[in-house]
């Protein structure tokens, strides 16, 4: 057998159908992991009539079906279609089709055929569902450690003979069949034998049961006669008496016929008086109906009465709402109004500024630049200052020490004076000594001078720097204000586009539509929960409520109608305020299919 082609068709990840052919010589499918070639195998083997789906790597069988994606359903169904030339070269189609919930069902050459006749079909050409020739993923690992059964099976099935084994399969199966329906028809046969004893004794019965019969229908039969005989005489019997009878009745019918014309007499006195009284009863019985009709009028009246009270006041309660809902709507579409207009001009205004705020920004940016230059100069020169002026400390420093020494000295000189005075000797060391004191009190003064003068230089670097961190996070203040007000006018702009780009990219009418002073209540009336809808049709078919501007039913506006009062007024409305009556009060007209009528306080009929 040599398969030609295979189709595919909601197979497992074939979804759409696919046809394989395999042409004479060496075929190859090749691809990524994942695409589908093991399916192409399983595939096969479902169509020689696989039954297990754990060996095509399912659940159940009807996993074999496409299950559906995020994007495409699921399938209902699946088919798989083998084409092969048989060993005579003659063309065999096997289908094989599977539903959700009705099984698998197989056909070759457009015939229904059992799951049996597939197997042995291609049992019978060497191959199968279970064939060593379809080697799938870890096929070979279990053909090197295959038993000797099975390496028996697979020289087999390279032989030819595996069809063989499959038929004398088959006809043992037939055979055990044929022997259980034989073991069964001895049962039945014995059945049969002790029917047929039971059949026998029941017609015995029915022989004795007809004799039996014979004899009663005789002694019935004189039973009859003898009944017949005395009632005969009976009947003569009787004759006579009647004669007797008849004579007596005559008699009792004259005297009847005379009771009958005196009672004919009572009668028609009594139905005389029985009509006058059922005369009497009739006025009584109408005057009593009449009294009960007009009682249930009259409580059917008061009802009404109250069902009427209860309806005015659930109207008035109805009025009441409407004309608070019209109030309201009037009163939210003229905030919305009042908003929309303060929104634009905020809107312009704060676009007039935007040029004027760029400039400031550009300029504080500047600003920005030169503070944090100046900031840079005033930081180096303070840390200059602050260098000079640890040095400066240094040199006070070391002058304190001198000092000290020389005070030091000066007080061991001034012991060494006193000493030398009491001896009157060494005057010139003493005046040398001295010269040496003044000397250094002089550089003292000098340098405690130049460290007054350097504490001062450097407090008024300090106050430099301060003052130029202020003005530098004065600016950064300012800078991030004016980011935030420009991100704010871009956000209230960006939201502004979005609100006239909803509604399907298509404007509200709430938004094009003006009425007169005094007619707000009136519009808003009329328009309803459409006055958000927008205008024009949408370009796709979409569900929604849109003013289109399709014509009128009615051929002509009315006279009074609110599309007067309206300044703005779009032309997909024009035709339904063209048929809107505008009076002050309801003075309850007729209109013509299609037209309405609204007050000027927003009451709609």
């Amino acid at each position: 057998m040599r398969i030609r082609r295979l189709k595919l068709s909601g197979f497992k990840s074939f979804v759409e159908p696919a046809e394989l052919r395999i042409e004479s010589g060496l075929t190859g499918v090749v691809g990524p992991n994942g695409c589908g070639k093991s399916n192409l195998l399983e595939a096969i083997r479902w169509v020689m009539g696989e039954s297990s789906a754990k060996s095509l790597r399912g659940g159940g069988m009807e996993d074999v079906i496409f299950a559906g994606t995020a994007t495409r359903p699921a399938r209902s169904f699946a088919e798989v279609v083998l084409l092969a030339d048989d060993a005579d070269r003659e063309e065999l189609e096997v289908v094989r089709r599977i539903e959700r919930g009705a099984g698998s069902a197989y056909r070759i050459n457009g015939r229904d055929v059992r799951a049996k006749d597939v197997a042995l079909i291609f049992a019978d050409a060497a191959t199968g569902a279970h064939s060593p020739a379809l080697v799938s993923q870890g096929r070979i690992a279990a053909v090197i450690a295959a038993k000797p059964a099975e390496r028996r099976a697979m020289l087999e099935e390279a032989a030819g003979i595996s069809g063989l084994h499959v038929r004398r399969k088959d006809a043992e199966q037939k055979l055990r069949a044929t022997e259980a329906n034989l073991a069964r028809l001895d049962d039945i046969m014995a059945a049969l034998d002790a029917q047929i004893a039971a059949l026998r004794r029941q017609a015995r019965a029915a022989d004795r049961y007809r004799s039996l019969s014979d004899r009663i229908k005789l002694a019935e039969a004189r039973l009859i006669f003898a009944r017949w005989r005395d009632a005969a005489a009976a009947a003569d019997t009787a004759r006579k008496q009647a004669e007797t009878c008849e004579t007596a009745a005559n008699m009792a019918q004259n005297a009847l016929k005379t009771a009958q014309s005196a009672q004919i007499k009572t009668a028609e006195s009594l139905a005389e008086a029985r009509d006058i009284l059922a005369d009497r009863r009739d006025d009584a019985s109408a005057h009593g109906h009449r009294m009960a009709t007009l009682t249930s009028q009259l409580e059917s009246a008061e009802q009404r009465l109250k069902d009427l009270d209860r309806q005015r006041f659930r109207l008035e309660e109805d009025r009441g709402d409407a004309d608070r809902m019209t109030s309201n709507a009037a009163e939210s579409l003229a905030n919305l109004e009042r908003e929309l207009t303060a929104s634009k001009d905020s809107l312009a205004s704060e676009e007039s500024r935007r040029p004027t705020l760029a400039n400031r920004l550009e300029s504080d940016e500047n600003s920005a630049r030169t503070a944090e230059l100046a900031l840079a100069a005033a930081t180096a020169q303070q840390a200059g200052v602050e260098a000079e002026w640890r040095i400066n400390d240094a040199e006070v420093n070391a002058a304190i020490q001198r000092l000290k020494r020389i005070e030091s000295d000066q007080f061991r000189l001034d012991q060494q004076i006193t000493s030398f005075a009491e001896q009157d000797t060494h005057n010139a060391q003493v005046a040398a000594a001295i010269t040496l004191r003044d000397q250094a009190t002089a550089v003292l003064v000098q340098s405690r001078q130049a460290a007054e003068l350097a504490q001062i230089t450097k407090q008024s670097t300090q106050e430099s720097r301060d003052s130029a961190a202020s003005a530098l996070s004065a600016a950064k203040a300012e800078i991030t204000g004016i980011e935030r007000e420009f991100q704010a006018l871009q956000r209230d702009r960006d939201a502004r586009a979005k609100q006239a780009s909803a509604k399907h990219g298509l404007p509200s009418a709430l938004d094009h539509i003006r009425a007169k002073s005094g007619y707000e209540r009136a519009l808003a009336a009329v328009l309803g929960r459409d006055a958000k809808s927008p205008l024009g049709a949408p370009e796709s078919a979409q569900d929604g409520r849109f003013w289109t501007g399709n014509t009128a039913t009615s051929p002509s506006p009315v006279a009074d109608n609110l599309a007067q009062y309206v300044t703005a007024c779009p032309p997909q409305l024009a035709a339904r305020l063209a048929l809107v009556h505008v009076t002050e009060t309801d003075d309850s007209r007729t209109l013509n299919p299609g037209e309405w009528l609204v007050t000027r306080t927003g009451h709609l009929r």
